[in-house]
């Protein structure tokens, strides 16, 4: 086929919109190490034993390790659900804290949910108390991480996996936030940034009433190191990391909440029907 140096334009209108090809929404995927604490089972002296460990999941690698230390960059919080139905996780976008209405994938705000203090759980219908105990208030915590001993599943020690590397983690457990913040606060009080001194973080196993074990992360002060030369830029990637995952939300949010809809197009969606269920 001949090419010619030809530009298509339309009078009065951008070309992207006269087609209607669109770019496609910014997902909320990272290339980010993610660390969750978990529970695994072991046999010691003949014995099975549950430990606490963390799991570290990265484009490469699925690493465990006993103890991790930790300069913290950035924090944000959220609200999430999981859906059962749809099997995904439905989330709000993060924000510096959950005292304002926070938009989420559902088309709604904070899941449902009200911002802020619930005062009188327990006057809630039925209904309202299991949808709120069904949404978590998660911390995301973003800094660089070094593994102590760290091993593969089943026991394998990782060698060489021992340099600092830039992490996202999601804490919803009420003690592990109340040590984390624990020791934050400290830092601040005393004015030190986060990302220059180490957090030493470690676990212990308690038991759900179900009788499921979870770990808990405790943390500890470790030394003052001062900042490194890329820690600009590692600030930068996670600034990045969360303005495109509240994208993503906020497109979401956009594409399933009907009041965005305008009053002209409600009647026609409503009278919409799938063709699937006629097949």
């Amino acid at each position: 086929m001949q090419q010619n140096a030809i530009a298509l334009k339309v009078d009065n209108m951008n070309l992207t919109d006269a087609m209607g090809f669109s770019t496609p929404a910014a997902q909320s995927q990272s290339s980010l190490a993610r660390i969750t604490g978990t529970v695994i089972q072991e046999v010691a002296d003949g014995k099975v034993a549950s430990s606490p460990v963390f799991k570290i999941v990265t484009e490469e690698n699925t690493l465990f390790a006993r103890k991790v230390e930790v300069r913290l960059f950035a924090e944000r919080q959220k609200w999430q659900r999981w859906d059962s139905e749809n099997k995904t996780m439905q989330k709000t976008v993060m924000s510096t804290n959950l005292n304002h209405d926070m938009k989420d994938t559902l088309g709604t705000f904070n899941l449902g949910r009200p911002a802020g203090y619930i005062k009188d759980f327990a006057a809630l219908p039925k209904d309202q108390q299991d949808l709120f105990r069904s949404v978590n208030r998660v911390k995301v915590l973003m800094g660089k991480a070094v593994l102590v001993d760290a091993f593969y599943e089943g026991g394998a020690p990782a060698d060489g996996d021992d340099q600092e590397f830039a992490f996202i983690m999601d804490v919803k457990n009420r003690d592990s936030l109340k040590f984390i913040d624990g020791v934050v606060g400290k830092l601040m009080r005393n004015r030190i940034n986060p990302a220059e001194h180490i957090i030493s973080l470690s676990g212990q196993s308690n038991m759900l009433p179900s009788g499921n074990p979870y770990m808990v992360i405790n943390a500890s002060l470790g030394d003052f190191v001062g900042l490194q030369e890329d820690d600009n830029d590692t600030l930068q990637d996670f600034l990045d990391y969360i303005n495109s995952s509240n994208e993503y939300v906020n497109t979401k949010w956009a594409e399933n909440n009907v009041e965005t809809i305008a009053d002209n197009e409600k009647d026609i969606v409503s009278n919409i029907v799938d063709v699937e269920d006629f097949e």
